[in-house]
């Protein structure tokens, strides 16, 4: 089996999970890593794993020099969720020839968030013969292209209805902290207005790839800001005990109309109250589908298998900005 050759652009949270995961694979090789953060650049990027045995892979700072130096197929992008932050790097990985593949949420549907931005990344990457593809747990698969995917059978769809319940506390810090925990809600409502915190980030990139999917025309498409979770009683997380009447995570919502009809509805609820995690979708047509994932998918170990398992799909894939919808789907790579 001949490798695939990754450079890891991020180092962070999820670059290491990413990294430790890759590291398990037959079917990659792990020869570049880079990050702006001076804590990490100059360092050994096995020092931040789990096992800190050495990997011979010197976190960097220089993409271009990067790049002129090391061989590679691909890269596993995983900086930040806006396209016009990341623009930049992931432009300068396709002008190198590399295929990307990016957590970014805004990349995971851009055309209709981002129309210019988006058709100069398609641009650029046919110019350069790379696939560049938005993906992770959520968007990118259980609320977009998993929908998607089990409205085969249906010879008619009405409505698309996908429902995420996951307990915050499970997740990583950074996560938690992003949907609020341990915050008044005084506090909540002024960090989300202000954009210090986002919630979750992707809902209506799902909604319009569902609606690309199934060849929908939309009188709108609306995402309800995020509500708090309050708790009721004192709930344990990573960043300590929240007390009775701080946030404990959230709720967001956004929907889609049709002619007038609401067709697409996307529940996110992620809070540290949680008690049953599940993963539901609910599709209204012929024949109805109701698909219920009991325990839900785990987020972070979600994002990293999806990530990964895109990696050979998009390799292969012909050159341009393509969403995931656009690809064959991910399975299980060795």
């Amino acid at each position: 089996m001949k490798k695939i050759k990754v450079i890891v652009y991020g180092c962070g949270v999820m670059g290491r999970k990413m990294t430790e995961a890759l590291l398990e694979k037959k079917s990659f090789e792990l020869v570049g890593a880079l990050d702006i953060n001076p804590q990490l650049v100059g360092k050994d990027l096995g020092e931040f794993l789990a096992s800190k045995k050495k990997l011979g892979i010197i976190i960097g700072n220089d993409p271009k020099a990067l790049f002129s130096r090391v061989k590679a197929q691909a890269v596993i992008h995983t900086t930040t969720s806006g396209l016009k932050s990341v623009y930049p790097q992931i432009s300068q990985c396709l002008k190198a020839g590399l295929n990307v593949i990016s957590t970014c949420e805004e990349l995971s549907y851009p055309w209709k968030r981002y129309p210019k931005l988006s058709r100069d990344l398609d641009q650029l990457a046919q110019k350069c013969g790379a696939t560049v593809v938005g993906t992770g747990i959520n968007p990118g698969y259980l609320m977009d292209t998993l929908p998607l995917v089990l409205t085969a059978p249906c010879l008619k769809v009405d409505t698309v209805k996908v429902t995420r319940m996951m307990n915050s506390a499970r997740r990583r810090i950074p996560f938690q902290a992003k949907v609020g925990t341990g915050l008044t809600a005084k506090e909540f409502r002024k960090k989300i207005d202000d954009k210090i915190i986002t919630g979750h980030v992707g809902l209506l990139e799902s909604i319009n790839m569902i609606a690309a999917g199934l060849g929908w025309t939309l009188n709108e498409a609306v995402e309800i800001p995020p509500k708090p979770v309050i708790a009721k009683k004192p709930v344990k997380t990573a960043l300590g005990v929240v007390t009775p009447g701080k946030v404990i995570g959230l709720v967001s919502r956004a929907y889609a109309k049709k002619n007038g009809k609401k067709v697409i509805t996307l529940e996110f609820c992620a809070n540290a109250g949680v008690r049953k995690e599940y993963d539901e979708i609910i599709i209204e047509g012929h024949p109805r589908i109701h698909e219920k994932i009991r325990g839900g998918v785990h987020g972070d170990v979600g994002t990293v298998a999806v990530t990964l398992n895109t990696i050979p799909r998009a390799v292969e894939a012909p050159a341009g900005l393509k969403v995931m919808k656009d690809l064959p789907p991910a399975i299980a790579t060795p």
